[in-house]
């Protein structure tokens, strides 16, 4: 099967994309950059043929609703299919133009037999999947069977399987090492110990009671203990509780007799003396602040009347201060009046310069014609008109003489060409002519493919051996559907596999069954166990025997003779009891493996009629998938054998059929070629004659190519000859109409020449310059013009500049004289700028005694009112401290600090006593003070210490006691729960009987594991023997393309056990060890292509999808990758995804046209 295209029309990031893979390239390469869709793609391949998954992870651009993939699929037979994927659980095909939906089986002739997962293992490969087979190969050593399976298509996880099979086997049981973890070894040591369990669960009665008694005596002893303690621990506690109310006590009266030394204590309100000492404290304060008030406020005043004011000089301050600037300024001007004089002569000076340049006497002269801006703008544009002209005038006698020049050249090239005919004519029929040589050499080659293709058709059908003497009758033949055939060749496979799978489950039953009743017959041969009733009479005997030796025991009769007898028989009775009951309990193991075995073989009974009627059903199925194959091939007149071998028969079949209608197909086609290339040699001849060349001669190879090429020579030379006599007249006629231009260009200069020599009289005279004067000339008076024009604005700019200073001198003298009388200072004019320098100077002094008056001032107000806020502050403080004393009682304020101290005695001791007393009542377990002081009597300090000690060597005494009766009471508990854990013989024997069972179970999955793994060995080994010489031949010579000849192939070495694989480098047979990692990601890739065409020599080959298998490539083995990849192309359709341009342009270098490129 091929994919003709795949449409992305809602899947992942794309919108209405479609790729389409040309049919004819043998490797189609998918190029995308990152993010660009190549997974995305590639994972399309698959849900558009198999279904889109569940949960696909390529909704995030598109909702699952609307997801759509499409796609058109071509069959081995030619057969095409367009359909459309939707997302959702049923009824995914449509029709991708109606939307109409398709039948859910409409791929089967397609797809064979192959599902999703059996798709991707067996036709497709990526970077991580290589790089696992390579790593596999190093890690297995080169073991061939093991290197075959995972190279296969579909089968790399047998091995997985065998090695997962055999870890399994070996963790349940191993005879050849025992080991804890194993589950076997595990269950017998969990039996052994349920067997001693058994053993030592046994226990006598008499045993029993007298455990029971001594535990409930411990448990009244310990009752007792407790109590005493509990007891001793309240008198000790009694005890302290006196000691420490002594010595509370003795405070308590310590602090009543220091109350009564101080005699009578005035009566104050709380708080009284912290009040009354911080009032002392805020009156000293305020005292000290009033006096330095006063102190400061008379330095205020002092200062204030120091200081010396010129208020007449204030009332002139602005007068004054623009007199004293405008000093600075005329100062300034007076300064800079020498070099303006300066400026004025050196301007004249420079006129004069410039009226002798142009002819006139001296300056006054030069100002007196000084012209306008308007006249000297016209002068300016005259002189540029001027030199304009010069410049025009030399640049067409120049033209003049190069158009002569190049005329007497072109004439002379034009006469040498002759007469030229067009060659567009000779042009279009060489331009029909195109495609000759090919057509020449498609003919040649379409020869020997078409008799090489009869001849290997030929070899191909005679192999066959099926008795069809041609191609034509073997298209005639009605041979099976391939798809059909595989359907019914793997259903016959499975009935005939059902079949031995039954007959086997049937034998194993067989055997189970037979087992498990020489099993049964086994318990049912062992003494039987006592019953009820037995037991029952053993006691009643044991009974009556204690009738009657029970008044003896009691003392109401004396003894006789015969109590010696009875009381043996009464042991023996009681012994026998006993024996009767614990082989009851004994033999409950025995009964329940009876039970087991009886339920076992019902079972395996019912299993076993079931297995029967299984084995008749899989043999009734086999005979009719047998009947059915029989008749899909009746009509061929074939009945091969349903495996294998008859779908590689219809493969092949349809493969040569498919080639011979190919060729027929060349055929007709190459027949249109042929004529072509007749018509191609008749219109070359024509050519050569109508272009003067001698005929080609019959028979030589390539004639038509050779022909070509000349045709296209003399052409060309033509074309040549014709566009260069057409360019000369072309230049010709140029030039004439450039004469033209000349002399429109002469007339239109003298013409201007006229009319600047007209403007030049008028102008240049009443500029001084003369009217015949040159460019340069009249240039050069201009220039002067322009600098005596700045020079007059200079001297202009200078000399007033020089009369300003005057004057602003004069006014600054008169303003002085005036300020200085008005302030009374006598003044010379001479000595003006002195006096209003020394006005500034007294102002300038006025004005900071006034500042210094006006800030003494200001401190002046603030002593004054702090001062009066300290004498407020201080009757305040007077007054608080007055009330305080008022409260004391005090006649003398003298009084005040020793009642103070008084008072704050008195509080510290009744501080004290309140603690004292609060100790007293925390005391556990004291009474009241007055009971306290009753209970301690007249006990001093010593006799309360040893009635302490005496309660703590008691209650010591009697925690001792209780300690060591809870210890006994705790032993006598675990010996009775000991006896009654013994008391469980009946659990130890289930416990015995469900070891046994694991036992069994462990065996059981033991041998399916052990056998699974060997079957799977085996399997492997004839995988080898079977496929080992066409898949190591195949993939020997693609290692050698993919390794550019550096290894020269692999082989087999059979002295190995198991036979290993090697790599063949200089003829020596290498270890797969000796491969690099890259190298032998190598090696698995040709044996996985290997395998994929021999898998495809068998079944329905599907498109293979490669995904980035050259990452570790370098260049060259990159496109012998390619090149391997192009020889599976000849078997199936081969797409290649990756990310990088490198790869395509590889493709494109090792397949040719053979490679198609897809970018995303």
């Amino acid at each position: 099967m091929k994919l003709l295209s795949l449409g992305l029309e809602r899947y992942g990031r794309f919108t209405d994309r479609v790729l389409e893979f040309d049919p004819a390239a043998r490797v189609v390469v998918v190029q995308g950059a990152n993010e660009a869709g190549k997974t995305t793609a590639l994972s399309a391949v698959t849900d558009v043929l198999f279904g889109i998954e569940e949960r696909s992870r390529f909704n995030f651009l598109h909702e699952y609703k609307s997801m759509r993939l499409s796609a058109t699929v071509e069959g081995v037979d030619g057969q095409r299919l367009s359909f459309a994927r939707l997302k959702r659980r049923d009824k995914t095909l449509i029709d991708p133009e109606t939307d109409a939906v398709l039948a859910g089986d409409c791929l089967a002739p397609f797809l064979g037999a192959y599902d999703r997962r059996a798709f991707e293992e067996i036709f497709g490969l990526n970077q991580a999947r290589l790089r696992e087979g390579g790593r596999k190969l190093l890690a297995g050593g080169g073991d061939l069977a093991e290197t075959l399976l995972a190279a296969a298509p579909g089968l790399s996880q047998v091995t997985t399987l065998r090695d997962r099979m055999k870890s399994s086997a070996a963790q349940i049981f191993n005879p050849d090492r025992r080991s804890a973890s194993q589950a076997f070894y595990r269950s017998m040591d969990k039996r052994s110990q349920a067997q001693r369990r058994l053993r030592d669960d046994e226990v006598r009665v008499d045993e029993v009671k007298k455990i029971r008694e001594d535990a409930e005596q411990s448990a009244r002893l310990r009752e007792q203990a407790v109590t005493a303690e509990i007891d001793a621990a309240l008198a000790l506690q009694r005890a302290e509780a006196l000691g420490r109310g002594a010595r509370e006590l003795r405070i308590i009266d310590a602090e009543l007799a220091s109350r009564a030394g101080m005699g009578e204590v005035p009566v104050v309100p709380a708080g009284f003396v912290r009040r009354t000492r911080g009032l002392l404290a805020a009156f000293d304060e305020a005292r000290a602040v009033a006096d330095r008030a006063a102190g400061e406020k008379r330095a205020a005043q002092a200062a204030l009347d120091a200081i010396a004011l010129d208020d007449e000089i204030l009332g002139l301050a602005e007068a004054v201060t623009g007199c004293d600037e405008e000093r600075s300024a005329v100062q300034r001007e007076l300064a800079s009046l020498p070099k303006r004089n300066a400026e004025v002569l050196e301007a004249q000076a420079a006129l004069k310069t410039l009226a002798l340049g142009l002819g006139l006497e001296n300056h006054e002269a030069l100002l007196a014609l000084k012209p306008a801006p308007p006249l000297l703008a016209r002068a300016d544009k005259l002189v540029d008109g001027l030199r304009a002209w010069s410049a025009l005038a030399g640049a067409l006698e120049k033209d003049k003489a190069k158009m002569a020049d190049l005329r007497r050249r072109v004439e002379d090239a034009r006469s040498e060409l002759g007469h030229v005919a067009d060659p567009q004519a000779f042009k279009r029929r060489v331009a029909a002519l195109d495609g000759a040589e090919e057509r020449e050499r498609a003919v040649k080659s379409l020869d020997l493919r078409l008799d090489a293709g009869q001849l290997e058709l030929g070899d191909r059908l005679s192999r066959l051996g099926i008795g069809v003497p041609d191609l034509d009758a073997l298209a005639r033949v009605p041979f099976p559907e391939p798809a059909v055939a595989e359907s019914a060749q793997r259903a016959a496979g499975a009935a005939a596999e059902r079949v031995v799978r039954y007959r086997q489950a049937l034998a194993d039953l067989h055997e189970q069954l037979a087992k498990a009743e020489a099993r049964l017959a086994l318990l049912l041969a062992g003494r039987p166990a006592p019953t009820e009733a037995a037991i029952a009479n053993a006691r009643r005997e044991r009974d009556d025997l204690w009738g009657g030796l029970r008044p003896l025991a009691s003392g109401e009769r004396s003894a006789e003779a015969s109590d010696m007898d009875a009381a043996r028989a009464f042991e023996r009775a009681v012994s026998g009891a006993d024996q009767l009951a614990d082989e009851r309990l004994t033999e409950a193991k025995r009964l329940a493996d009876l039970a087991r075995a009886e339920l076992d073989i019902a079972e395996l009974r019912a299993g076993r009629i079931a297995a029967e009627s299984r084995v008749q059903d899989a043999i009734r199925e086999e005979e009719t998938r047998l009947a059915e194959w029989g008749a899909l091939w009746a009509r061929a007149a074939l009945g091969p054998a349903p495996d294998d071998r008859a779908l590689a028969l219809l493969r092949e079949v349809g493969a040569i059929r498919q080639a011979h209608a190919a060729l027929r197909r060349e055929a007709a086609d190459g027949e249109a070629i042929r004529e072509a290339a007749r018509a191609d040699r008749v219109e070359i001849d024509q050519l050569r004659r109508d272009l003067g060349l001698p005929p080609l001669a019959d028979g030589q190879p390539g004639a038509v190519s050779r022909g070509m090429a000349e045709l296209r020579h003399a052409v060309a030379e033509l074309e040549q000859r014709f566009l260069g006599a057409r360019d000369h007249e072309r230049d010709l006629q140029r030039l004439g109409e450039a004469g033209i231009d000349i002399a429109h260009r002469s007339e239109e200069l003298a013409r201007d020449r006229q009319a600047l020599e007209t403007e030049a009289a008028v102008i240049f005279p009443r500029l001084a310059i003369r009217s015949e004067a040159s460019v340069d000339e009249a240039r050069a008076a201009l220039d002067l013009w322009r600098r005596a024009l700045t020079l007059a604005e200079a001297l202009g700019t200078a000399e007033y500049r020089v009369a300003g200073i005057v004057r602003d001198r004069d006014a600054f003298i008169d303003g002085v004289m005036a300020l200085a009388t008005q302030a009374g200072v006598a003044a010379d004019q001479d000595d003006a700028f002195a006096v209003a320098k020394s006005l500034r100077h007294r102002l300038d002094a006025a004005r900071q005694a006034r500042t210094k008056a006006d800030t003494a001032q200001e401190a002046l107000e603030v002593r004054r009112r702090t001062a009066v806020a300290a004498e407020i502050a201080l009757e305040r403080a007077q007054l608080a401290l007055d009330e305080q004393i008022a409260l004391a009682g005090l006649a003398d304020p003298e009084m005040l600090t020793a009642v103070l101290d008084t008072l704050e005695a008195a509080e510290a001791s009744s501080a004290r006593l309140a603690d004292a007393r609060a100790r007293l009542a925390d005391i556990r377990g004291a009474p009241g003070e007055n009971e306290m002081r009753t209970a301690i009597g007249d006990r001093d300090d010593d006799s309360l210490a040893r009635l302490i000690a005496e309660a703590a060597a008691a209650h010591e005494e009697a925690r001792g006691a209780r300690d060591l009766a809870i210890e006994r009471d705790t032993h006598a508990r675990a010996a009775v729960e000991m006896v009654e854990r013994r008391v469980g013989a009946a659990g130890a024997a289930q416990e015995e009987q469900d070891t046994v069972a694991e036992i069994a179970d462990a065996m059981e999955r033991f041998t399916h594991d052990y056998v699974a793994a060997r079957l799977l060995t085996a399997a492997i080994e004839r995988y080898r023997q079977q496929h080992q010489s066409p898949i190591v031949e195949r993939a020997s010579q693609a290692f050698a393309v993919l390794t550019g000849g550096r290894w020269s192939g692999i082989a087999v070495d059979y002295d190995e056990d198991p036979p290993r694989l090697g790599a063949l480098r200089d003829g020596r047979l290498l270890g797969i060890d000796a491969l690099s990692e890259g190298t032998a990601d190598q090696l698995f890739l040709a044996l996985r292509i290997a395998a994929i065409i021999d898998h495809a020599g068998r079944a329905t080959p599907l498109p293979f999808l490669a995904d980035d298998l050259f990452v570790t490539f370098d260049e060259g083995r990159t496109e012998a990758g390619f090149r391997l990849l192009g020889e599976l192309g000849e078997t199936t359709q081969v797409i290649v995804f990756t990310h990088h341009e490198h790869v395509g342009a590889a493709a494109s270098r090792a397949l040719g046209p053979a490679a198609a490129v897809i970018q995303l």
